[in-house]
């Protein structure tokens, strides 16, 4: 089975995991704005039993965000890494943390796109810039 690859921004965290991918999304609810800094984050699935941290730091930080709810972080650089729902047998990932962000695009699902700041869509339909 394919083992993919990610990390935290300073690589203190690192982990492989393998599964099937399942669910990938993106999500605007208020709690992953203000988590992650960001007007949505993209989500993606594995078995939670596949996972292994590879990385000096070992697991990601938890937050207990709500009853059910911890929200995975690495300790030196607050990179956001994963999410982890009590009694559930996925763990969720970033995508963006994967180490080949591209190879899993999120599906049409986008949970609480109601709640994205008025602006997310006008952003998203703009033409890409180059950067200098």
């Amino acid at each position: 089975m394919k083992k993919r690859k990610g990390q935290c921004l300073c690589g203190n965290v690192r982990y492989e995991v393998a599964g099937k991918p399942t669910f990938p999304h993106l999500c605007s609810c208020r709690m992953c704005q203000l988590w992650s800094g960001a007007p949505s984050v993209a989500w993606v699935e594995f078995p939670i039993d596949q996972i292994e941290w590879t990385g000096p730091g070992g697991a990601p930080a938890l937050y207990q965000s709500s009853e059910k709810t911890q929200r995975g972080f690495c300790r030196n650089c607050g990179s956001t890494i994963c999410a982890i729902d009590e009694g559930y047998d996925k763990i969720s990932l970033t995508m963006t943390s994967l180490e080949d962000p591209s190879a899993i695009v999120p599906g049409k699902q986008h949970s609480y796109a109601k709640e994205a700041p008025s602006w997310w869509s006008a952003a998203v339909k703009r033409q890409p810039t180059t950067r200098a």
